[in-house]
């Protein structure tokens, strides 16, 4: 068995995982779905640096040994993926991105996410919320989503793993024109599209899981 790390998106869980546990259990890999800082009872900070998540998620890489894993992240989840992947290159095999928010290049480079509203619904959220999502997690991810991130765009090509990126198309609130660009950027890269919007492993699991089936060793 291959240990397959799950990293879910801002105000989920790693109980969004579980209808596809089975599925991945039989291609030979052995989920772990932690559940990321911020979220439900895990630990809580003042800040949430993205490289906040990237360290959690460096732990929970050393608890499992020092083999390489499949690593698989949705949204924020995603983002923090990348981030792992460059900067211990060595430690992830395989790479699945689902509806990745691809950040902004520079100053001229517009948000990943089309619509402002979407913003102020993870606010909202967070606020009624508290336990399930730390309102200061939603600032903090949704600043460094506006910020222009230069260093994450360098890290892409550090990046050595096979990548997947699961796009939700037309239905998805996030700039779907920008996945071209990380597929250049990261080299070894192929884009699916699920056109089912955000949630693409919760609404249509079948089609995620036949895309990362046809993706992964097995």
């Amino acid at each position: 068995m291959h240990d397959l790390v799950c990293l879910h998106g801002a105000t989920s869980g790693p109980a969004t995982w579980e209808p596809l546990r089975a599925g991945l259990t039989a291609l030979g890999y052995r989920p772990h779905c932690p559940t990321l800082l911020g979220h439900h009872d895990a630990g809580r900070r003042d800040t949430y640096p993205l490289e906040a998540f990237r360290d959690q998620v460096f732990g929970e890489l050393d608890r499992l040994g020092p083999a390489p894993v499949t690593l698989v992240g949705h949204s924020l989840g995603a983002v923090v993926a990348t981030l792992v992947a460059a900067a211990r290159p060595e430690r992830v095999a395989r790479l699945v991105l689902e509806e990745l928010p691809v950040l902004r290049r520079d100053a001229g480079d517009g948000p990943p996410v089309r619509s402002r509203r979407t913003g102020l619904a993870l606010r909202a959220y967070a606020r009624v919320r508290p336990g399930r999502v730390d309102p200061r997690l939603a600032r903090d991810v949704l600043a460094a989503l506006r910020a222009p991130s230069p260093d994450w765009w360098r890290g892409l090509a550090r990046i050595t793993a096979p990548t997947l990126l699961i796009t939700g198309g037309d239905a998805s609130h996030l700039d779907q024109s920008r996945y071209a660009l990380v597929e250049r950027a990261v080299g070894d890269a192929s884009v699916v599209t699920v056109d089912v919007g955000h949630r693409v492993h919760s609404r249509a699991p079948e089609r995620w899981l036949a895309a990362v089936t046809a993706f992964l060793p097995h």
